[in-house]
Formats: structure tokens, C-alpha cells, sequence
């Protein structure tokens, strides 16, 4: 049984022969017996003797009890439920060793055989289990098809295995003395698979920046994976159709790798620039992550109870993340109510670590291309740098709580009103529930309602039309409110899954949802971003400068502060020349970082916030941008805007009158004394930017 199982698995990352696709239309899929005899040979690949040995046994241990049960006839209504019962439930977990202990602990399966009361049914059935028995044993050789001549079904094979010693004797000794060679040449396909996608979609994309990128990133990173965590594709492989395609292989292997790399292609999937293909792939991440089995889920609860009365804990999850997952339940407080508890994965901080060394590897290597160097791309590596520690930040849900907790300065109401319609909108933060101690593992959250912002513009786009673009205009003016001159508050990841529109009268209300990633930035940071703002917008090397280099973290900058100077202005002289095109703030940030300049965490992070917030703005069909909202709050508030700039930070009126701020100018008494300049020749009023807050 087990020889077989191994050579199963020979085709199960290599191209599948024409010969074998007349029927592929079903899809080629292992029961689940046949899963579980190659998951027991995949997890003794690479370990020492005695590991092998006690794996062997387990999986020896596991198939007897499954042949000491009566087998169980089941009876199905179709073909496709056929497929689904034929292949059985699997955990899915980060781990192929967690999956398996988790099914031996369930107890072994008994074998099942299927029928239907449909004769057509009936005959697709009989059909496709032969054809599947052919198809397994073409692919596993000739050795295959003699083990294939002693059974004829694969409950005769387990039979054979179970009564005959020689049987025994010899899957023993395959699976010690041959698997590793053999599975181990079958688990470097995973770096031909990503090497391939790469040069296969890649090969034509007219950007050598993103060419470059990806080829380096896909071949480099499934190279450089553990055996754990190649195991655990491979054994994704085994739970699909063995008739896929490269591409559906490396649909796999993307949702199978770890979560930094998951976050990192989530954000170049926001580019448009890439091949169609794999676009999909990595904008398919979100909604296709695999959920923490029940099982797991259920330890969790149970430990929960000395925090938490549950009068009712969904099984199916309501939302599942790269990091964490949430439910539906109840809690008795104060009565019974509907509440998301939510969760970090399970030894999710593994696979963290272990993306950490990759990515960062992978950094290093793109830093150094000489292409990458000539084209003058920003830097990989502080990217790399920022998504680690905005995940190891996800990993510390106490400090998504206390996120949680001030984001109530969110919470307001705001008017709508359009030619159609006449409403308000109300932005709210779900309440936290407490635990009782401190060592609890969820984030319990009351329970709101509603659904993601296209699917509630398009049901209400007649009624209301311009609902899309007020929503997310409001969300904008909101986040850069708090941001730049209230609380300092922000919350970087505001794309559509984080937040839900629930259409209700009196109000629209707007739940703004995961803290995993944001914080909070100081009143000198807020400042700081203003001058940079201004500086952008204006192309001031003087105030790009010294905003970039107040924000830095001195002692670790890698270029003094002169030098870091004179290139501020040499940049500025080239754009101002039309030698180099205007940048926003984001490509700015960049080049800072590409000069060596230690940049804090949070100016990265809020910096992220406002691309996502200006990618909202862009898609809702908005004419307005982060920039334009950003000066008319700053009008609001001209106290503010006169205290941090001009007072403490010396810009003159004319600075703001060549903002557009001319209305200000009452304000102005006496003009304060003007920093001395860098050396720059004055550059024409109005000058601007492609966004100054973006």
C-alpha cells in the first residue's frame, strides 16, 4: 500500500500526458484512503530512521483499523456527490503532520464503497473508479501496475497489504530505504513550478521592473521553503485534481505559502501592470485562504470558558484571514448576544519567522541585481521589512484590541445627501467584550451587519447612484481628519473586506473592521507629514528635506544629513527641469529609503494607509484625492495649520498662498523669518504633484 502511495505521488507535481486527459473533464482525484496511505509516506520524507520507523507504524496502525471495520455502503444522489464523499473531509491545516494527527486522534475511516439508486449514476461511478485505477497505475510505472495485477480495487490492495507479510515487508522497506530519494526529487518541482509560472507569464510583460520582481520571487521563494512547508503543498496537490494545469499548481502552492508572501503579492496584485493570469491568482488570495479546522477551533473555545459563557459558537467560519479567523457566536451577558469572536491561527508565528528569512534573502538578492541598481528602482528590502512588521504587529491581537478601542474617534455621523436620496451616514467601531483574564486567546467583538461596498452599491444603484463615491469620500475625509489633526489615529488596511455597508433608515451605517495594522502617530510626526505635504506639493527641496529628515531615526540613517540634502535637491532641480517626472509623496518615501534613510515604522505604515485610502478614492470613481481632501480639512482648521506650520515650523504666508491657501492670509500679521535655503533656484508658484498625500 504504501509502495503504491509513493509512486502515486511521482506524478503529482510533474506535466500530465496527453494520454491521460481524454476524461479529465472529471477531474482525477485519490480517495480518501489513497490520500492517507501517501500523506504517512510524505511525512516520513527526510526524517531520520527512528522517525521513519514510528511514522510506518502509524501509518501501518491507521490502515489496519480501517480494514478491521465493516466496509460502509453510501448511498449518493449524484456523481458530484460521489466525488465529494470518495475523497472524505481533510482538516487543511498550516501542517501536514497537525492534519494527520488530527485524523488518527478522529479515529480510522472506515472504506467505503458508493452507490445509487440512479443507474446512470450508478454506471458513472463504476466507470470512474476503473478509469482512476488505470490512470494511478500508468502513472506510477510498471512497479505500479505489478502491485496493480495483486488487487484489482484498492480495498483488495489494503487487504493484501494487511494478510500478507511480503506485502507488508515490502512497503516497509520502500518507504525506508526509497522514499526519500524519490519524494525528495518530486518536492524540487515546487521551484520548477514557480520558476515556470514566472518565465511563462512574465516573459512578455513590457515592465523589466515587475519582470524582474516576480521571476526573482517566485523562483527564489518555493527554492528556499522548508521541508514542512513544502510537505504541506505537496499535500494540497493531493487533495486537488492531479490533472491540473502549472497554473492551478501554483494557484496552490501561492495559498499553501506563508503570510507574509501572501500580504506581499496581495499588495503587487493592486498593480495593473501585471499578466492577466496571475493577477487573478493573487487577487483570488483573499477569498480563498483555507480555514483552522472545527477541531482546532473547538480546543480553543474550551479554554475560553473560564472568560466567555458561549451559548452558541458557529462552526463555519464568517471570515478567514491570512493571520486570523472569525465566527459567529453568542455570549450571555446582561442577556444573550450576537458577538465575532476572533483568533490568531494556531503556530501561525512559524510560518512568520520562516517568511521573514525568505523575504529578507530575497530582498538582499533584488537590492544587488545590476538592473534593478541602473533602473534606480526603490528598494525591496525595507518593503519586505515594513509587511514583517506589520504582520509580527497582527500576531499581538492585545494590540489589535487597544487599535480597536481608539478607533472609536472614527465613530460619527456625517450627512448624505444626493439629487436621488437624502440620508446620513454612520461610521461605527464594533464594541470589544472583555475577558475575565488575560491570558485569553480571543477578541470578542459585538456583531454588525452588512455587506462589502460594490455588492451594496450595484444592489442599490438606481435608488442610489452616487452611494459608492459619498461613502468612501466620507471614509477619506474621516481617516485624514484623524490622521493629520485629530488623535493622530489611522488605520492602514482599509480596503473593502474591512469594512460593511448596512443600508437602513434612518441611517446608512458604515463598520469599519480588522486593526490588525494601523496605530498611532505623534503631534510632531503630524506636523512633520504637513511639511512634507507642503513640500511635495510646492517642490520645495528645503521643506522636503528637513520634513524627511526630522521624521528619520537619526542614528541609524546611513547618509549624513548634508548629503541627504544636496540629493533633495538635485532631485528637485531634475523634476522642476522636466529632466525627471513629478512624483507623489509614496515614490518619495521610496527614494528616501533608497538614500539609506532610516525611515520609523509608523510614517511606513500611515504612508501605506493613504495609498489604499487614495486606491478607494480612485476606484469609486471620486474626483477628488487624498491632496484635495487633506487642504480643504486644513482650511477648517486654520489655527492648526498656522500654529504647526507657521510658527513651528517657519513657513512663510507665501508658501501657503502658492498652496492655494491665499484666504488664510489675514492671518498673517507679521511674516516670519525664513530658513535659509539649500543652495536651490527658485522654482515657479504652483508647481505640483501627482498627490501630496498619497
Amino acid at each position: 500500500m504504501l509502495r503504491q502511495a509513493v509512486l502515486i505521488l511521482l506524478f503529482v507535481i510533474v506535466a500530465v500526458k496527453a494520454a491521460f486527459a481524454a476524461d479529465s473533464e472529471k477531474g482525477l482525484y485519490l480517495t480518501f484512503e489513497q490520500r492517507m496511505a501517501i500523506s504517512y509516506a510524505l511525512l516520513a520524507q527526510g526524517e531520520s530512521s527512528e522517525k521513519k520507523a514510528e511514522i510506518v507504524q502509524r501509518g501501518k496502525d491507521y490502515l489496519k483499523g480501517m480494514l478491521s471495520q465493516p466496509i460502509e455502503t453510501v448511498a449518493v444522489k449524484s456523481f458530484a456527490d460521489f466525488l465529494k464523499a470518495m475523497r472524505g473531509e481533510w482538516p487543511n491545516t498550516h501542517s501536514l503532520a497537525l492534519d494527520v494527527e488530527i485524523l488518527e486522534k478522529a479515529g480510522p475511516r472506515s472504506i467505503k464503497m458508493f452507490t445509487s439508486q440512479s443507474p446512470r449514476v450508478q454506471k458513472q461511478i463504476e466507470d470512474y473508479m476503473k478509469w482512476q485505477q488505470v490512470q494511478l497505475l500508468k502513472m506510477a510505472g510498471s512497479e505500479g501496475a505489478a502491485i496493480g495485477e495483486a488487487a484489482k480495487s484498492f480495498g483488495g490492495l489494503l487487504k493484501t497489504m494487511a494478510t500478507n507479510p511480503m506485502a507488508q515487508k515490502l512497503a516497509e522497506g520502500w518507504l525506508l530505504d526509497q522514499s526519500e530519494a524519490v519524494l525528495a526529487d518530486r518536492m524540487k518541482e515546487l521551484d520548477r513550478v514557480g520558476e515556470k509560472v514566472a518565465e511563462s507569464s512574465f516573459a512578455k510583460q513590457q515592465d523589466p521592473t515587475s519582470r524582474i520582481f516576480m521571476q526573482t520571487l517566485l523562483s527564489e521563494y518555493f527554492a528556499r521553503l522548508n521541508p514542512s512547508s513544502k510537505k504541506l503543498i505537496v499535500s494540497s496537490f493531493l487533495g486537488g485534481d492531479l490533472l491540473m494545469d502549472d497554473m492551478k499548481k501554483f494557484e496552490l502552492m501561492v495559498q499553501s505559502s506563508g503570510p507574509a508572501l501572501q500580504k506581499l503579492l496581495q499588495v503587487v496584485a493592486r498593480q495593473s501592470n501585471l499578466p492577466r493570469e496571475v493577477l487573478a491568482v493573487f487577487r483570488r488570495l483573499e477569498s480563498s485562504v483555507s480555514p483552522v479546522p472545527w477541531v482546532l477551533v473547538d480546543e480553543i473555545v474550551k479554554q475560553e470558558k473560564k472568560n466567555y459563557d458561549f451559548s452558541y459558537f458557529e462552526k463555519k467560519p464568517l471570515g478567514v484571514g491570512t493571520m486570523a479567523q472569525t465566527h459567529r457566536a453568542k455570549i450571555k451577558t446582561r442577556g444573550e448576544q450576537s458577538v465575532v469572536p476572533r483568533f490568531i491561527k494556531p503556530d501561525i508565528a512559524l510560518r512568520v519567522e520562516e517568511d521573514r528569512k525568505i523575504l529578507s534573502e530575497i530582498g538582499r538578492i533584488l537590492d544587488s541585481n545590476p538592473d534593478f541598481i541602473q533602473m534606480q528602482v526603490p528598494k525591496v528590502s525595507p518593503v519586505v521589512d515594513d509587511i514583517i512588521k506589520t504582520i509580527v504587529a497582527e500576531l499581538d491581537q492585545n494590540a489589535t484590541i487597544e487599535r480597536q478601542k481608539q478607533a472609536k474617534v472614527y465613530e460619527r455621523v456625517v450627512p448624505f445627501v444626493s439629487p436621488e436620496y437624502k440620508s446620513e451616514l454612520e461610521f461605527h467601531v464594533p464594541k470589544i467584550h472583555e475577558p475575565k483574564t488575560k491570558d485569553s486567546k480571543l477578541m470578542v467583538q459585538e456583531m454588525v451587519y452588512g455587506d462589502k461596498l460594490d455588492a451594496v452599491a450595484e444592489t442599490y444603484q438606481d435608488a442610489i447612484p452616487g452611494l459608492k463615491k459619498a461613502i468612501v469620500e466620507a471614509m477619506a475625509r474621516t481617516w485624514a481628519q484623524e490622521a493629520l489633526f485629530g488623535s493622530g489615529f489611522y488605520h492602514s488596511d482599509l480596503h473593502q473586506g474591512n469594512f460593511m455597508i448596512d443600508v437602513k433608515e434612518p441611517r446608512i451605517m458604515v463598520n469599519i473592521l480588522d486593526f490588525g495594522m494601523g496605530g498611532t502617530i505623534s503631534s510632531d510626526m503630524q506636523r512633520q507629514v504637513m511639511v512634507l505635504g507642503v513640500g511635495t506639493d510646492i517642490l520645495s527641496a528645503e521643506l522636503i528635506a528637513r520634513a524627511f529628515w526630522d521624521l528619520s531615526n537619526k542614528a541609524k540613517n546611513q547618509i549624513s544629513e548634508s548629503d541627504f540634502k544636496k540629493a533633495v535637491v538635485q532631485k528637485v532641480n531634475l523634476i522642476a527641469k522636466g529632466k525627471e517626472p513629478n512624483i507623489s509623496m509614496e515614490l518619495w518615501m521610496a527614494w528616501a529609503l533608497n538614500r539609506n534613510l532610516a525611515l520609523p515604522y509608523e510614517f511606513v505604515s500611515l504612508n501605506r494607509g493613504m495609498a489604499i485610502m487614495n486606491k478607494l478614492l480612485e476606484d469609486s470613481g471620486s474626483a477628488l484625492d487624498l491632496t484635495k481632501i487633506t487642504k480643504s480639512i486644513a482650511k477648517e482648521n486654520p489655527r492648526i495649520v498656522y500654529n504647526n506650520l507657521v510658527v513651528k515650523e517657519r513657513l512663510s504666508a507665501e508658501d501657503l498662498v502658492r498652496l492655494g491657501w491665499s484666504e488664510m492670509k489675514a492671518m498673517f500679521q507679521k511674516e516670519p523669518p525664513r530658513l535659509r535655503t539649500l543652495g536651490m533656484p527658485k522654482i515657479p508658484a504652483l508647481i505640483k504633484c501627482q498627490a501630496v498625500f498619497q
